[in-house]
């Protein structure tokens, strides 16, 4: 369902993230873990180096009611999100830096509705007993643990538990757009998956890996050697376009990959845009995922960076030839499509695959506006 937000003239809006929520309340918690086996940054001298943190943001379903979060309490992470050491101050200076960067040439007025924009996640809300199937969230390149923090609250809402990792470099808090680093982070969903198993309310036995941008080769990367992960969401993951990199990966066979597979793309990119950029057209992993089924759903409204709710929230985006209702209308909905997916994969829910090859004016979307592939895995 969809609900829209109309804001008087001249008023600042935040976001809209336009789904209702599911039957259960939200709680968020997070919790400061290390990794013994790596030591962060890895280059340091001996006596320098430490265990890799990993900052670890959870929502759960929870007992309904109590003091809703704020955006700005999802900012606040990114204050210590590779040092649990910093002092408040310190913690409000890296957000501070954080926030100049990337709100510059945004009016000020609009980043102050975002960060005091309500959510639906009650922090340290009492746990709902029950046992329920794992989400992790991996997330874009040098990302934050909240970068899809609304989809990841709507997940938890229908009865998912999701666990999220900030995307970490090797050396420091940026990542290089490399096999070593990917590699790194597919380690950090390898560590989530052995801490879910740690806790009562989850059953591993039904866990999935959602990946944007970055994180979406590092899930394919980690399901390549991890067999308690039972299915891969790539939202406009780069496992698509860095094929030539992947080929180099020995464990990573695709064709034998059982997993299935939801692939959510963005538009298709002009010709002139990919002389500039220079795609990686050397092969296509997602056709290759001969043993898997593989569901590839194209979003006609949607620009690769739009999948991430922390830029549309804080970016100065253009929406080009869309609209932000239109924008905010096919994120939605592209939330809507990893619900049903996961509800199909991890809850037998033959409906929930059903959903994804419906068109798009059967789910209250314009005609057009979706275009959905289904490969079947071959015996």
């Amino acid at each position: 369902m969809l609900v829209f937000i109309s804001a008087p003239s001249g008023a600042q809006q935040a976001f809209p993230f336009l789904n209702q929520p599911g039957a259960f309340g939200v709680g968020f918690r997070t919790v400061q873990q290390a990794d013994p086996s790596r030591t962060y940054p890895a280059s340091a001298p001996e006596g320098v180096r430490k265990p890799r943190p990993i900052q670890t943001a959870i929502w759960y379903p929870a007992v309904k009611g109590g003091q809703a979060m704020r955006y700005d309490d999802y900012l606040q992470l990114l204050g210590w999100d590779d040092d649990f050491t910093r002092s408040p101050a310190e913690r409000d200076k890296v957000l501070a830096g954080w926030l100049k960067i990337v709100t510059e040439g945004k009016p000020a007025a609009q980043v102050a509705a975002e960060r005091r924009d309500g959510r639906w996640a009650v922090r340290d809300a009492p746990a709902l007993p029950g046992k329920y199937p794992v989400v992790i969230y991996s997330p874009s390149l040098s990302s934050n643990v909240f970068e899809n923090a609304e989809m990841m609250e709507f997940l938890a809402s229908h009865g998912y538990v999701v666990i999220a990792s900030p995307a970490l470099g090797i050396d420091g808090r940026w990542q290089k757009a490399d096999l070593a680093h990917a590699e790194a982070q597919a380690a950090d969903i390898r560590f989530l998956v052995a801490y879910a198993q740690s806790l009562p309310q989850l059953d591993t036995s039904r866990l999935a890996v959602v990946g944007f941008s970055w994180g979406g080769m590092a899930n394919v990367l980690a399901a390549a050697q991890d067999e308690r992960i039972k299915a891969l969401v790539c939202l406009d993951g780069s496992v698509r376009y860095a094929h030539a990199m992947i080929e180099k990966v020995p464990y990573l066979k695709p064709e034998q990959l059982r997993t299935p597979v939801l692939y959510l793309a963005q538009r298709p990119q002009p010709f002139e845009r990919g002389l500039k950029h220079k795609p990686d057209h050397s092969g296509s992993i997602l056709q290759k995922m001969t043993g898997a089924d593989v569901y590839l759903l194209t979003m006609y409204a949607m620009e690769h960076v739009y999948f991430g709710t922390s830029y549309l929230r804080l970016d100065p985006l253009d929406f080009g030839d869309y609209t932000r209702d239109e924008v905010a209308q096919s994120y939605a909905q592209s939330a809507r499509y990893v619900l049903n997916f996961l509800n199909g994969a991890l809850k037998g829910e033959r409906g929930g695959f059903d959903y994804l090859m419906k068109k798009p004016e059967q789910l209250g979307m314009p005609r057009h506006s979706v275009n959905s592939q289904f490969f079947a895995a071959r015996p």
